[in-house]
């Protein structure tokens, strides 16, 4: 029995990495859809009421057809038909622009897989006196590298809480502050917009001012 559900976990999260990009990069682009479609539309012609039992019904229907993803996955065929899906999407104008972000994401957080990100680090963006996360994808090349006078980092500063899209910035190697946090934890911290905050590794927190 444990060997049968522990199968069955492992099936589950094989298909999470596989369904959560597609998912994502499909939800994206329905609430660009949406957002178009409302703006278009009178109000009375958009009403939906979703029931408790409606949403019951979509969350089982989701671990299954998640738990039936991973399955199909781990078997060699199922290896095919995914690279095959992927062909496809990449070939799919503006979905294949988001999936392939969407998977490395995924993949950090669900599977802990070293990703484009290299560490984490806090960066004053927009202004001084203003910190945002942001992930390290190298050291910057070419004719920026050779017109500055210090040693630039490529920092990415992704949006809330849409990861998918936001702002490459180009730091010099000293105004940043590096972060024990894992990219991991970090992607969890920005697309939870500061919900999900990971312990500090010394055990001890600032007192935070009365709000």
């Amino acid at each position: 029995m444990k060997e049968w559900l522990k199968a069955l976990r492992k099936s589950f999260f094989a298909g999470l990495i596989v369904v959560v990009p597609v998912a994502a990069s499909v939800l994206i682009l329905l609430w660009l859809f949406t957002w178009i479609t409302d703006f278009l539309l009178p109000e009375a012609l958009r009403q939906h009421f979703l029931t408790p039992l409606y949403r019951i019904t979509v969350a089982v229907l989701f671990v299954m057809f998640t738990t039936f993803v991973g399955w199909i996955t781990r078997m060699v065929a199922g290896r095919q038909l995914v690279a095959m899906t992927e062909s496809f999407i990449k070939h799919v104008p503006l979905l294949n622009k988001t999936y392939g972000f969407m998977k490395d994401v995924s993949q950090t957080v669900l599977s802990g897989k070293k990703t484009m990100f290299q560490r984490v680090v806090l960066v004053e963006f927009p202004r001084p006196g203003v910190y945002s996360i942001g992930f390290v994808t190298g050291v910057t090349e070419g004719e920026v590298q050779t017109k500055t006078k210090n040693v630039v980092i490529n920092v990415f500063v992704p949006t809330t809480p849409n990861p998918t899209s936001g702002f490459l910035l180009l730091v010099p190697q000293q105004q940043l502050i590096d972060l024990d946090m894992t990219v991991a934890e970090g992607l969890k911290m920005v697309i939870s917009g500061g919900r999900v905050v990971p312990p500090s590794p010394t055990g001890t927190q600032q007192p935070l001012a009365p709000l």
